[in-house]
């Protein structure tokens, strides 16, 4: 398989996750972010989280509540261009909400604010900590600009170990994760060393 069809494969494997399932899974899976959370250093004023769609691990409400507790700040991203990094925006239940380029629901506002972990959504991933997303490439941009920047950030890849491929094929410009969570656990993944 290509990237592509990996892609409409692990798609379609999670849209057939039937509703119990999924939120029996869900829950599971923020048991096991909220470890990883529990053990990165207090000091983590933003922590960016995603507004879950077609069928992606919802972990927002947990995260939301979790986050409030600590006196952290919650942030979702916004793809306010094509190609482009992600800006994440502060937000929390009830604020106001807008649509990105893609019709998604993001903060409204032009608050931005640099996130030190980062739960990213995955369509499908592999041993090695890469993940294949919907294909324009913004965590991977998102994550380069922090690098570039000097921000040290925690990417903590979210998904459904039905998901999970023996590899897929990652290019030049894909990062790995640095840690991957699904249903069956965490794990921390030693990236392949490229050529």
């Amino acid at each position: 398989m290509d990237r592509a069809q990996m892609r409409q494969w692990a798609l379609a494997r999670r849209e057939a996750i039937v509703p119990e399932v999924r939120r029996a899974w869900d829950a599971a899976i923020w048991q096991g972010v909220k470890e990883i959370l529990s053990t990165l250093p207090a000091a983590q004023p933003w922590i960016g989280g995603y507004w879950a769609v077609r069928a992606e691990p919802d972990v927002l409400t947990p995260l939301a509540a979790w986050t409030a507790r600590r006196g952290m700040g919650l942030a979702l991203p916004a793809a306010l261009q094509k190609a482009v990094p992600l800006v994440f925006r502060p937000w929390s239940p009830g604020a106001p909400m807008t649509r990105d380029v893609f019709g998604l629901p993001v903060p409204a506002g032009e608050e931005a604010v640099w996130p030190t972990v980062l739960l990213v959504p995955l369509v499908a991933f592999d041993a090695a900590g890469y993940r294949i997303g919907y294909g324009g490439g913004f965590y991977d941009r998102t994550l380069a600009a922090y690098r570039a920047a000097g921000r040290p950030v925690t990417a903590i890849g979210v998904g459904y170990e039905c998901t999970r491929l023996p590899d897929t094929h990652p290019g030049v410009h894909d990062l790995p994760m640095d840690w991957i969570v699904t249903e069956a656990g965490a794990f921390q993944p030693a990236a392949r060393k490229r050529a």
